[in-house]
């Protein structure tokens, strides 16, 4: 066995209430803090609430900035940052799913350095940054468990990840604030987790300890498909789903995303395809990449309940919605910007993908 890395330091909390009950966590991280959220969800469902409710009982000073959108732009995170830095709050709360939440990691890197500017953000790793919080109310992206944070890049016309390594200090995972999520979003989000357990599980970096996390991932994401193909979830099903992402985000900080990621940041920019939703369009071309009798895809394959990578295309395709029409220029535009991404195509593990193998996989996508 190679020498491989593990390292997993959030301190997680989950189940109903866990913020009132754990809060206490809270009180190492500073006296004043920064909530972020998007602009009401966080109030609909509760989470906003509670989160200040316990840094009220626990006489620790915040303010709010609720004006994060889908796929948050660079924009967006220099503003609160400077709010932050205004406000000389201490640490840095997100609240949502995973737009408040990466925005929340971004936040608090610029926040930390006030004399930086954002190209900080894509060329210091080592940067410091205050402490973070997150609070997922989605079951999809991970980042209350990852290290990672993806911005939009308006200039770049995509999305890129910052480079500092920054995990949370503390997350609190409350299947509740899913209630009354919609069926897009909960299928969307559910998708994305399902993406980043199979790219973790395929991916040259998967080690001994990412594979058995990532089973254990699926075997809770194969108990939710009835109810996504339903569109019908109860509270046993959001406590699965939500399980099941954190699994894929703790499998994902050992071995980064894969191929699907990489493919589905221009569907999001270009078309506006939530970011789950793209994975899953490209998903079943990306498994037939490896070839149809590969021992590894036939494993995810059968975790899943699943025959073939076409019974697996039927699935996506049936808790999706997926309207968009596309060309063969977009085709060629996608492929040729892909391939601006060594290290993530790096991690198919069989041969070097070029550009004519990656305009295949979208032309088997979308057209």
């Amino acid at each position: 066995m190679n020498v491989f890395r593990y390292f997993m330091p959030v301190n997680a909390y989950f189940g109903k209430d866990c913020i009132s009950q754990k809060k206490e966590a809270m009180c190492v991280l500073g006296k004043k803090a920064m909530i972020v959220t998007g602009r009401s969800s966080a109030r609909k469902n509760g989470a906003l609430q509670d989160m200040t409710d316990a840094l009220d009982a626990l006489s620790i000073a915040w303010v709010l900035f609720d004006e994060v959108g889908e796929n948050p732009d660079l924009e967006t995170v220099v503003r609160a940052a400077q709010m932050a830095k205004t406000e000389a709050v201490e640490f840095v709360i997100g609240i949502g799913g995973g737009s408040p939440m990466d925005a929340t990691k971004a936040i608090a890197v610029l926040a930390a350095n006030p004399e930086a500017d954002s190209n900080i953000l894509f060329q210091d790793p080592k940067a410091k940054a205050l402490p973070v919080v997150e609070v997922p109310t989605t079951a999809g992206t991970g980042s209350e468990v990852t290290q990672y944070a993806i911005l939009t890049l308006h200039e770049k016309r995509t999305k890129q990840g910052i480079v500092q390594p920054l995990f949370a200090s503390v997350s609190f995972l409350d299947p509740k604030y899913m209630e009354h999520l919609s069926s897009a979003i909960t299928n969307n989000t559910a998708v994305d987790a399902m993406s980043h357990l199979v790219e973790s599980y395929l991916s040259a970096n998967a080690n001994a300890i990412s594979e058995k996390i990532v089973d254990m991932g699926l075997s809770y994401w194969k108990d939710c498909i009835p109810a996504l193909r339903a569109r019908q979830y109860d509270a046993q099903v959001r406590e699965k789903l939500m399980l099941a992402s954190a699994l894929g985000g703790v499998a994902i900080a050992q071995t980064s995303t894969s191929i699907p990621h990489a493919l589905g940041y221009f569907l999001t920019y270009e078309k506006g395809i939530a970011h789950g939703r793209a994975n899953g369009m490209v998903m079943q071309a990306y498994l037939d990449l490896f070839g149809k009798e590969n021992e590894r895809v036939q494993h995810v394959l059968s975790c899943l309940g699943l025959a073939s990578t076409e019974e697996l295309g039927a699935l996506l395709r049936d808790i999706l919605d997926c309207p968009e029409t596309f060309t063969e220029d977009d085709i060629q535009y996608y492929a040729k910007r892909a391939m601006e991404n060594p290290p993530k195509l790096a991690t198919f593990p069989l041969y070097a993908l070029d550009e004519e193998k990656i305009q295949n996989v979208y032309r088997n996508s979308l057209l």
